[in-house]
């Protein structure tokens, strides 16, 4: 004999296949009830059969004593999800692909809000252009020329250089030129006017206004580690952009060149005051010389036969030399203590000594900066980096300090020089005045005049020197791109704000679909059902219309016969019927009792039709109105309630006086409620109403009572401990699972056999149910067109 092992199934459930097996000729070598005990070498394969109505799956049982083997057909709710081969993913996925179905519909309203609302940001936001330009800013161009050399302006890393040349780009001084320039106060196009009038630049509210308008549109910086920064300015008309850019850098190349020229410029201002009595001077000694020579009446003397008047010669040139470098070791000291330390590093030349400390700051700063962003500010080493760097900055002030007392000491120098210069030629002078000589006079005025003239002229000298070097000492511009009017706007961007629109809307749509789906407890799946109720679904009503449900229409349509007659109700109340036949070994169950956990969830159309399903398989049914409250039964057969249920219970009537034989299906009798009874529970508990029970048991093959929903009153417990099994109706999208939940402990309480659930009125087309019962199945019973 073949011999199988149940596993995987509950209760009923594997005391069906056992049963099943049985009757296959197999020996059942034992039923195990949790799929945590499921024994994988027992079942060899299951798969599930789409050509089956429902879910139906194909069980392989090998055989354990031979190679022979036997398939083995069951309805899915014999078959536990866990059964199936990976069901953990393919569930999950399954229940996704379902989320997705069902809410699909939130997503994509909330993902077309989003590009809707992604477009209208489009329309409603003004274009906008952007114009950029790029320039080059490097050292100044004065070491080129200059005799001295001197230091890079700033005289720091050319980071700093670059990024403080950004903010000077970007300053309220070059913006309020470049607003004078283009005349933007009156341009609506940059500002709304005031009452059509152009904005008053006197007012400093106004041109602080001015001003952050415009440093709003401008972008200023740096491309990568080059000396390249980058200017863009935005506006409503793509001209003005580019215009405001250049212009901008404009401004910035003539603001360059005067700051470079006003440090240098404040030398020359002191060395034209000094000028201006030099050539006083100057002309008083031509003055004295043209009066001598009227006195002596000669306009030329031999200079070189007198060893006083050579002396004389050297020492008003050596007083001359003294005069010139006294003023300009006073302009430089003038200088370095006025001026900026850029200045003062300017004005310091080549010193080994100083260009080695800076050079050891900068590379120390690197250093750091470098190490910093790599260990942290806690590394050690970064400890004694900052002490270097701290010591460098102290020698670089001292050295700074040192050039202010260096020239102030040569400054001294300078005029202890000069002084004693001076009181030599004046004593020669006064030797030569005290021999009374005209011609002597005249030579010592030449040589006053020639003093003074050389003074004069080197200064003249210097001033023009200054003068260039001013111009050359500045920052070198270079423009490498130009600012273009753009063809394009910059703003708003369309395609970021739509894709945007679209992925908010995405996951606004997903966020609020997934919180639905959470709060949403009604139970709609067949998981759903069994898994958290613990019991089988017997079976899935489709929604029809309600002419399909009348006892009439429903038996045509039933008995019917072709393939385009096919009528679903039909077929998944057979489905049903098979359910409940085999629901338990041995005999099947024959008082079924049909309730449900609240009115309108279609359990009398479901009782009607179900009695009428066993009754149409050649058995004798008796179908009991028990819903002594709100009965339908004889509104749906279209027949009188005078006697009935109530009539019988109450001892007024006997069955066969309350009975009915339904014309159309004579196998198929009726009892009414009868008359609505004051107290209802009272006759469904009584003695009379297990006695009725007890003689349809003999009459009948199968008794169906429709009873009140269990959560409304108790009839239903009253009814349910005299019934072999039990039947609960839930309608689809209406049965919260904590409601359920509660009906059943109810029923369980009563000591009913709850034998499992149908869900009512199932849209075959929602998401849960259209992978089973969709219309690809349904099509399987159409015509064939060949």
């Amino acid at each position: 004999m073949k011999r199988a092992f149940v596993t995987g199934v509950t209760g009923q459930d594997g005391s069906y296949l056992a049963e099943f097996l049985l009757a296959k000729g197999y020996e059942v070598l034992g039923i195990k009830r949790r799929s945590s005990l499921f024994n994988t070498n027992r079942i060899d394969h299951i798969y599930e059969d789409p050509h089956k109505r429902g879910r139906h799956f194909m069980l392989h049982y090998g055989d354990l004593t031979d190679s022979s083997s036997l398939t083995l057909e069951c309805p899915a709710l014999f078959v536990p999800d866990l059964l199936l081969d990976g069901s953990s993913e393919g569930e999950a996925v399954s229940r996704f692909l379902q989320f997705l179905k069902k809410r699909a519909w939130i997503i994509l309203v909330f993902t077309v809000a989003g590009l809707g609302v992604g477009i209208a940001v489009n329309i409603v936001l003004p274009k906008l252009y952007t114009a950029t330009a790029n320039i080059e800013v490097s050292e100044d161009m004065s070491a080129q020329f200059r005799l001295e050399q001197v230091q890079d302006f700033g005289g720091g890393d050319d980071s700093e250089k670059l990024d403080t040349e950004s903010e000077i780009l970007k300053s309220s001084t070059l913006a309020l030129e470049t607003i004078k320039a283009l005349r933007l106060e009156s341009n609506p196009d940059f500002l709304k006017l005031q009452d059509g009038k152009p904005w008053d630049l006197s007012q400093p509210r106004v041109r602080q206004l001015l001003v952050d308008k415009f440093l709003s549109g401008l972008y200023v910086q740096r491309l990568g580690h080059t000396a390249i920064i980058s200017i863009s300015a935005t506006s409503r008309r793509p001209a003005l952009a580019s215009l405001i850019v250049n212009t901008l850098i404009d401004r910035y190349i003539e603001h360059s060149f005067r700051d470079s020229y006003n440090a240098t410029a404040k030398i020359s201002g002191w060395l034209n005051t000094q000028i201006v009595g030099l050539k006083q001077n100057l002309e008083k000694s031509q003055a004295r010389i043209v009066a001598l020579q009227r006195d002596i009446g000669i306009y030329g003397i031999d200079q070189t036969h007198s060893v006083t008047l050579a002396n004389l010669e050297e020492l008003n040139k050596q007083y001359a030399d003294a005069e010139v470098d006294l003023l300009l070791k006073e302009s430089r000291l003038r200088a370095v203590r006025s001026a900026s330390p850029g200045t003062i590093d300017a004005l310091s030349g080549q010193s080994p000594a100083l260009q080695a400390v800076k050079q050891n700051l900068a590379q120390l700063k690197r250093q750091y900066a470098a190490m910093s962003q790599t260990y942290g500010s806690a590394y050690p080493q970064l400890k004694s980096l900052k002490a270097q760097i701290d010591e460098q900055e102290r020698t670089l002030k001292f050295s700074k300090r040192s050039e202010i007392e260096r020239a102030e000491k040569e400054y001294e120098a300078a005029k202890i020089n000069a002084q004693m210069v001076k009181s030599a030629l004046d004593a020669r002078e006064q030797n030569a005045f005290g021999k009374g000589e005209k011609a002597m006079q005249y030579q010592l005025a030449s040589r006053d005049y020639e003093t003074n003239r050389l003074l004069y002229d080197g200064l003249q000298e210097r001033l023009q020197e200054a003068g260039i070097m001013a111009g050359l000492h500045s920052k070198s511009i270079h423009i490498v791109d130009s600012a273009d009017i753009p063809s394009f706007p910059s703003h708003p961007r369309t395609r970021m704000n739509e894709a945007a629109g679209v992925g908010i809307g995405l996951f606004l749509g997903l966020g609020l679909a997934l919180l639905l789906e959470a709060i949403d407890t009604n139970l709609k799946t067949m998981s759903d059902i069994e898994q958290s109720l613990q019991l089988p679904l017997l079976a899935a009503i489709p929604a029809v219309d309600t002419e399909q449900l009348l006892p009439s229409a429903f038996k045509e349509a039933a008995v019917a016969r072709g393939s385009t007659s096919w009528s679903r109700v039909a077929e998944a109340l057979r489905g049903m019927r098979t359910s409940v036949l085999l629901s338990s070994p041995g005999a099947p169950p024959k008082v079924l009792m049909i309730t449900s956990t609240r009115p309108t969830e279609g359990k009398s159309s479901i009782s009607t039709l179900v009695a009428i399903t066993f009754a149409l398989n050649g058995a004798k049914v008796l179908l009991i109105d028990a819903d002594l409250r709100r009965p339908s039964v004889h509104l749906r057969f279209k027949i009188g309630k005078g006697i009935g249920l109530s009539s019988v219970l109450s001892g007024k009537a006997s069955a066969a006086e309350a009975i009915i034989e339904w014309q159309e299906l004579p196998n198929l009798n009726i009892l009414t409620s009868g008359p609505v009874p004051p107290l209802p529970s009272e006759l469904l508990g009584s003695k009379e109403m297990e006695v009725l029970l007890a003689e349809a048991r003999r009459d009948y093959d199968f008794i169906v009572i429709d009873t009140p929903p269990v959560l409304a009153v108790t009839d239903s417990s009253m009814i349910g401990r005299l019934a072999d099994a039990t039947i609960l109706i839930l309608r689809y999208g209406g049965a919260k699972k904590h409601v359920v939940q509660r009906c059943i402990d109810l029923l369980d309480r009563a000591g009913t056999n709850l034998l499992g659930v149908v869900v009512n009125a199932v849209d075959y087309k929602a998401p849960e149910y259209s992978d089973y019962y969709g219309r690809k199945y349904y099509e399987y019973y159409g015509e064939r067109e060949q």
